[in-house]
């Protein structure tokens, strides 16, 4: 292992396993509390892999239920098992990956053990494959019926036209109803090897103690493999411009997208000036945000983000009320003005800065942050020492891509009765 030089002073180190598994390990000296993540960068966006001279394409949702069925075993439910051993487990699936996880503040050999023994078999056969589709569609159902999700996945689905943000984390009705054994143990075996993975621990036990627990536990045996991403080029023009959808809702909600063309190469670091740029336009930072609340053209709901992609961005609104035109204007409008207010840049560079370091003593968010850095091919404490070095200038330069949009609304209106 290698100790990993950073501002913060925090006693975190590098390793890879004999078979190629990376290892991050933060020590916390005198604290009980452990708190150890393992993941993969196979998630719901993944649906196209090639291997060797294959293309593999995955059903969608299948990350999502591939993380389902990792948690039977031959010996009842996993997390039972972890319960019993005096440690709270969990695990989910994003757009970009699937991670396991696990607090305790007893000892961590036991559990350690068992979040190794999770990844690294499964214990699946065709009836638990079938089993599992029921329950899943009814997630799917659960959420189709819920406004903000509903919200969020017809944006996603207005918005792009090829990226597969586009669809469900968790598939369609279609996707999980036709996936079968074959296809469940194919994105195990192609995305669930030690090389294509990570493994964090932040823990007050000593790290060349929990290393050697990593290197002792056995792991998959595999042999090395190439497997490459694939994803269709994204057009910069959205799905579609305008849509208006009666749902079961009492009081209208919308969303506003911008798409736009991005060739940056930092992306953990322009999201975050771009997000800092909207908060001097959008949030209570700006002098005219309590009159729009006033106004009743915004409310509590009112809410933005960024997300930025290889080749492509798009920033988010979401609104709730009987003024949602109104808020289209607005925010329409600000967007094609953007203003750099440098007192209120240097105010929230400060307070990121401060949070950033405070995140460092949440070890559930450590953990996973650490993970989605390494991911992404991020050193983390390089990018959160990235967030004191920021100035306004580099604020004007991500600006440059924030000229020219594609923009898709989306409203939903109460249904008739």
């Amino acid at each position: 292992m290698r100790k990993i030089e950073n501002i913060f002073h925090e006693n975190a180190y590098h390793g890879i396993t004999s078979s190629g598994l990376k290892v991050f390990i933060i020590e916390k000296k005198g604290f009980k509390k452990t708190v150890a993540a393992y993941g993969t960068s196979f998630g719901a966006l993944n649906l196209t892999q090639r291997v060797l001279d294959e293309t593999v394409t995955h059903k969608m949702g299948l990350a999502h239920f591939l993380e389902h069925k990792l948690f039977e075993d031959e010996e009842g439910d996993i997390l039972s098992q972890f319960t019993e051993l005096g440690a709270s487990a969990n695990a989910f699936t994003s757009y970009d990956k699937t991670v396991y996880y696990f607090s305790t503040y007893k000892d961590i050999e036991a559990p350690l053990a068992l979040l190794m023994k999770l990844i690294n078999r499964i214990y699946v056969d065709e009836a638990s494959i079938e089993k599992e589709k029921g329950i899943i569609i009814e997630e799917l159902k659960m959420y189709a019926n819920n406004p903000n999700m509903f919200l969020l996945m017809q944006t996603y689905e207005n918005v792009f036209q090829k990226f597969p943000m586009k669809y469900d984390i968790g598939g369609t009705e279609a996707s999980v109803s036709d996936t079968n054994l074959e296809d469940v143990l194919r994105a195990y075996d192609m995305n669930y090897r030690p090389e294509r993975m990570a493994v964090v621990v932040v823990s007050g036990e000593e790290p060349s103690k929990i290393f050697e627990m990593i290197e002792r536990f056995p792991l998959r045996q595999t042999e090395p493999m190439v497997i490459e991403d694939v994803f269709e080029p994204e057009p910069l023009s959205v799905a579609l411009e305008n849509e208006v959808i009666p749902f079961m809702v009492k009081t209208p909600k919308a969303s506003l997208s911008f798409k736009f063309k991005y060739e940056g190469t930092h992306i953990l670091k322009d999201e975050f000036l771009i997000r800092t740029l909207l908060n001097i336009n959008f949030s209570q930072l700006n002098d005219d945000f309590q009159s729009w609340i006033d106004l009743e053209i915004i409310n509590n709901y009112f809410s933005f983000d960024v997300d930025l992609q290889d080749g492509f961005g798009v920033i988010y609104f979401f609104n709730e009320g009987e003024k949602n035109d109104q808020f289209k204007s607005l925010v329409t409008s600000k967007m094609e003005n953007l203003e750099l207010d440098v007192k209120v840049f240097d105010q929230i560079t400060k307070r990121s800065w401060g949070e950033s370091i405070l995140t460092l003593d949440n070890y559930d968010r450590y953990a996973i942050n650490v993970m989605t850095a390494y991911f992404k091919k991020i050193p983390f404490y390089e990018y959160l020492e990235s967030i004191r070095s920021v100035k306004p200038k580099d604020v004007e330069a991500i600006m440059a891509y924030l000229r020219d949009f594609s923009v898709a609304y989306l409203e939903l209106i109460p249904k008739v009765k």
